[in-house]
């Protein structure tokens, strides 16, 4: 591999490297406010789940998108997150999949 695409490369992937970084310290952050509303919701006796709420955040993500992803492309990311911090609450308390596994326990 030529020496100006190697350093080219290293600089980007230094780049990428740098962003993931940052999302990790963004999606613990969620989880921490996440765990938050469910606690508030629990004492309170109101339904952890809301698809209103979800169908609003994905909403609200796509017409916030100002590319280069499509909206497709954000409804693809941002469904299976949702929906895992969902299951990652059903997991801190005790629930298990319909195949008998624990659910993620990221909000323990």
């Amino acid at each position: 591999m030529p020496e100006r695409l190697e350093t080219e490369l290293a600089a980007l992937r230094e780049r990428v490297d740098a962003i993931d970084t940052q999302l990790l310290a963004l999606l613990n952050a969620r989880a921490a406010v996440v765990r938050d509303i469910y606690t508030l919701k629990k004492e309170q006796g109101v339904p952890r789940f809301n698809q209103a709420r979800t169908d609003a955040i994905l909403q609200r993500l796509t017409a916030d998108n100002q590319g280069p992803l499509s909206a497709q492309d954000v409804r693809a990311l941002f469904t299976p997150l949702l929906e895992f911090f969902v299951k990652g609450y059903r997991a801190a308390e005790g629930e298990t999949a319909a195949d008998g596994h624990a659910r993620p326990t990221i909000l323990r």
